[in-house]
């Protein structure tokens, strides 16, 4: 199974879960908004990991947890949706992973956990039994998180050491100390959403920088003349980002990884695909301690990733097409 890198993410507490990076802020609807979520029983089959299923209530329930039960925008249900299913069939291949290797945690482990889990409830004023219903957990469900919470502690432990934590930063550093980028960019944005028409922007976006890269138009000059952006007429100039935002996570990620004057290759968003010249840098001063936390979650991404796709060559994943943003079979989103 191929993980798709989702323009934007969900975040969850990075011992639950890897966290994927991005605030979900932008996507929480403004108290007068109303999100639906898809009208799909919690009981059915969304995917499978192996000879495990997935449920609509198992990706709403994570989603709630994210999001503290604030509603999302209406138009970014598809995406956020696909964000958290995601996020589950790594969880699922990890575990997964970990079981075909002989280390799951034992049944003493396991049973502390649950006992952990019942005193902290109780220390809430809540018992087991209605933790279960109020989330719609069956005793089997509640295992499984137990014994996910274990597992991830276990391998965060032995990966996240203070050697990969400060070669980390030291190797993408501009990526947590604060660093600013200027940078300008072109927008295409075409009429559909199909994949083909995103191919055709993509391959136009490829001539705009051609033919810049040949000198036979500036930058800004093909700006004013090809993008469909507001910062057109400025030449496509944006001003100051920083990594974490105010931009997408695709194009911030594209952005950092060039230096003065270079141009990206095409980079699409879910506002169409840009061309973004890096004009001038900033060099933040933020150090390691001040940033240790970012880094560790990043890390936890990557160590995700890896299982999950090292389990995904053992493991089948399949998808049932009954969460209506996605195709039978797939794992592509309904256009």
């Amino acid at each position: 199974m191929k993980h798709r890198a989702w323009p934007f993410a969900v975040s969850f507490p990075m011992r639950t879960v890897a966290v994927a990076g991005l605030a979900l802020a932008a996507w929480v609807a403004r108290p007068a908004a109303q999100a639906a979520s898809p009208a799909t029983d919690p009981e059915t089959v969304v995917a499978n990991v192996g000879n495990e299923a997935i449920r609509a209530g198992d990706v709403e329930r994570l989603l709630t947890a994210a999001t503290k039960g604030k509603p999302i925008q209406p138009e970014a249900l598809p995406l956020v949706h696909a964000q958290v299913l995601d996020e589950i069939v790594s969880r699922r291949l990890v575990l997964a992973y970990a079981r075909r290797r002989g280390e799951l945690p034992g049944e003493k482990e396991i049973e502390a956990g649950l006992a952990r889990r019942k005193a902290s409830l109780a220390a809430s004023g809540q018992t087991l039994d209605e933790y279960l219903k109020t989330q719609r957990l069956s005793e089997a469900d509640l295992r499984r998180q137990v014994t996910w919470g274990l597992v991830w502690d276990q391998y965060l432990a032995k990966y996240l050491t203070d050697q990969r934590v400060e070669s980390h930063y030291r190797h993408h550093r501009r990526a947590y100390d604060g660093t600013q980028l200027a940078v300008s960019h072109i927008l295409l944005r075409g009429g559909s959403r199909d994949a083909h028409a995103g191919d055709e922007l993509v391959r136009q976006a490829e001539r705009v920088r051609q033919e810049v890269a040949s000198g036979a138009i500036s930058f800004a000059d093909a700006a004013r003349k090809y993008s469909a952006g507001p910062s057109a007429k400025d030449g496509g100039r944006l001003g100051w980002i920083g990594r974490r935002g105010p931009m997408d996570e695709a194009f911030s990620r594209a952005a950092f990884a060039l230096e003065p004057g270079q141009i990206s290759p095409p980079v699409r968003t879910r506002f169409g695909v840009h061309l973004i010249r890096c004009d001038e840098i900033k060099p933040g001063d933020r150090s390691l301690a001040e940033v240790r936390k970012e880094v560790e979650e990043s890390l936890a991404r990557e160590l995700l990733q890896r299982l999950a796709s090292l389990e995904a060559r053992q493991t089948p994943v399949t998808y049932t097409g009954a969460m209506p943003y996605f195709k039978p079979g797939t794992r592509e989103l309904v256009k």
